[in-house]
């Protein structure tokens, strides 16, 4: 019976080695795909990563896209409006010019009224007259805003020491 003992132990000795193996061979197979399963995971992520920085980069492209096109079409309406601008001016000293021209034509016709026609003085001296009176009141109309206008400001600083001197004495 020893022998059998024997037999028997050495039998289960054999199996439990046979038993330690697979699991061993199982442990490694389950490491093994749970390292290729990280590595997939990692794989995907790092993938996902440059998905999303790339399309951050084509966002921000576009972005600068649209900034750049938006300040040249700033720069382009401001540089119609300064050409409108310009060639307003140059309208309105053209018109000037042609007002200068028009009342130097019409100073120049009127005196040679007065020399070919001497017997309308009167009428000539109220034209005059009125001239004069119309820039006398373009003159005094000036005055008196400018008066209008130190008159407010005197009124405003008085009122000012005014409520300071009460604030100091209360």
């Amino acid at each position: 019976m020893p022998a059998d003992k024997k037999a028997l132990a050495e039998k289960k000795a054999l199996a439990d080695k046979k038993a330690l193996a697979e699991k061993k061979a199982l442990a490694e197979k389950k490491a093994l795909a749970e390292k290729k399963a990280l590595a997939d995971k990692k794989a995907l992520a790092d993938k996902k990563a440059q998905a999303d920085k790339k399309a951050l980069a084509d966002k921000k492209a576009l972005a600068d896209k649209k900034a750049l096109a938006d300040k040249k079409a700033l720069a382009d309406k401001k540089a119609q409006a300064d050409k409108k601008a310009q060639a307003d001016k140059k309208a309105q000293a053209e018109k000037k010019a042609q007002a200068d021209k028009k009342a130097q034509a019409d100073k120049k016709a009127l005196a040679d009224k007065k020399v070919i026609s001497k017997p309308q003085t009167q009428l000539d001296s109220k034209q005059k007259r009125d001239s004069r009176t119309e820039l006398l009141t373009v003159s005094v109309s000036l005055n008196a805003g400018k008066i209008v206008g130190v008159l407010a400001l005197g009124i405003f600083a008085s009122a000012v020491l005014v409520s300071a001197m009460v604030f100091i004495a209360g």
